[in-house]
């Protein structure tokens, strides 16, 4: 395993609640916050458990920066 992937997930582990949400969850809420971050909103802090999921889901991750730069590429 490389260096920086085992660094991510030792983060991912140490970074985890009871209170997740699941990615079917993230994925009902990831319009809303996408929207957030380009009209220059604190998405962190509005949709906390959205950020805190897209930052411990690699999947979810990639999916998230997909729509991010389609919807930037859009403007």
């Amino acid at each position: 395993m490389k260096s920086g992937k085992f660094t991510r997930l030792i983060e991912t582990v140490f970074a985890a609640k009871d209170d997740e949400i699941l990615c079917s969850e993230f994925f009902e809420k990831l319009p809303r916050f996408v929207d957030l971050q380009i009209a220059k909103e604190n998405a962190a802090e509005l949709l906390a458990d959205v950020h805190h999921h897209v930052h411990q889901c690699p999947e979810c991750e990639e999916i998230y920066l997909a729509l991010l730069e389609a919807v930037q590429s859009e403007k």
